[in-house]
């Protein structure tokens, strides 16, 4: 029996005509994902389309050729299993079911703001396919949002949008995260400060009752804002004529009630020693303004309502400093830097300032140690002068044979 004539083509190279073998055409190609599962990719009616992925790279193989066979069995059709996943229900979806880097379901609050974003700035994408975005109309809705809302806006819901993207990634619904690392990074220009002593002196000059203690308890104990509007007089007691603060909840405003909740981190629950020449003022905001029972709140808020707000505390601040005459960018929050900065100032290590603030990582609290640049410069000022011999260490040699 003749043996089949394998098919061949022509080619001419430099004049001269020679023969190679056919190559046989495939439908579709192999593609290896990062998390090294494979998947096929090919074209139908000028669409491309890719199937799910699979485990083993020769089930990936078997779906190919069976995709071959019915395309050229004219039964091949566009799957609708394949229809690219919209990004609302995607972006919703992710919110419910993400979890931090320790496992944990998000917070509340930062639950609220991430579907406070989708529904805002990132609601851009809504009408969009998955697969359809990619980065340059990632760009053009990054340069309009920073127009219409600002660049740290902008920036916040672009880290937001990465982290989704991203997921989609880990899930082989994307090849790669198209939103450009740089627009996550977007800030106004406008940075606010710790104030300085003066500055602080001056504020409580213009303060009085509660608001000067809640300055002073912020100032020189570092508590965030919440922390401090949940306070009860069971949490403040005197010792050895110091005031201690045990800090073990929040007060947020979230979805239009407030709620009260642990402290931002597990190291968050802490206690704090404020010091000593700051008790006569505690003492007595405790006792001309705060009820006898262990569960009054230590500051009240005025209009009734049931805490006090970031809000009201930040309009103080700068009620404060316009009597002042202070114009500066200090925020309520910038109180609790003040604590952090002069703590590292003082020379403390690292841990004992992630413990006096609460952090939950080390990370966080180098921050300070970072930005101190004084800390740097006193550093620098240790090494010796190479135009000072005196201040030069010369190690001796080693005597050679």
């Amino acid at each position: 029996m003749a043996r089949r004539k394998t098919p061949t083509v022509e080619y001419t190279i430099n004049g001269v005509t020679r023969e190679r073998k056919k190559r046989t055409e495939t439908f579709g190609t192999l593609e290896m994902l990062k998390s090294g599962k494979w998947r096929v990719k090919y074209y139908l009616n000028g669409h491309r389309y890719a199937t799910p992925a699979f485990d083993d790279k020769m089930e990936a193989e078997r779906c190919r050729a069976a995709l071959e066979a019915e395309r050229r069995a004219g039964t091949l059709k566009p799957p609708a299993a394949i229809k690219a996943t919209n990004f609302k229900e995607y972006a919703h979806t992710w919110v419910e079911q993400h979890r931090t880097s320790k496992g944990k379901p998000l917070a509340p609050r930062t639950k609220a703001e991430n579907l406070r974003m989708l529904s805002n700035g990132l609601s851009f994408f809504n009408p969009y396919s998955l697969t359809d975005i990619d980065a340059p109309l990632v760009r053009k809705w990054h340069a309009q949002r920073c127009k219409n809302a600002g660049a740290t806006t902008a920036g916040n819901e672009a880290r937001v949008l990465k982290a989704i993207l991203q997921t989609a990634v880990n899930d082989d619904v994307l090849e790669k995260n198209p939103v450009p690392g740089e627009l996550t990074r977007s800030k106004t220009g406008k940075e606010h400060h710790a104030p300085t002593t003066g500055e602080l002196k001056r504020i409580l000059d213009h303060l009085e009752g509660q608001w000067r203690v809640a300055v002073l308890i912020a100032a020189f104990g570092g508590l965030r804002a919440g922390e401090l509007s949940a306070l009860e007089r069971r949490d403040i007691e005197v010792r050895n004529g110091r005031v201690v603060i045990r800090v073990t909840k929040q007060a947020q405003w979230l979805d239009g009630e407030w709620i009260v909740k642990p402290p931002k981190s597990v190291d968050g629950v802490r206690f704090v020693t404020l010091p000593e020449w700051i008790t006569p003022d505690v003492e007595t905001h405790l006792r001309r303004n705060v009820g006898q029972f262990p569960n009054c709140r230590v500051f009240v808020p005025r209009r009734g309502a049931k805490y006090v707000s970031t809000a009201t505390l930040g309009r103080v601040l700068h009620k404060a400093m316009a009597d002042a005459g202070i114009d500066a960018p200090i925020h309520w929050h910038d109180l609790r830097h003040f604590f952090g900065t002069n703590l590292a100032k003082s020379g403390v290590g690292i841990k004992e300032l992630q413990a006096a603030l609460g952090h939950g990582t080390p990370a966080a609290s180098l921050s300070y140690l970072e930005q101190e640049h004084g800390l740097t410069a006193e550093l620098a000022n240790r090494l010796p002068r190479l135009d000072d011999s005196s201040s030069l260490i010369v190690f001796p040699r080693k005597a050679t044979a």
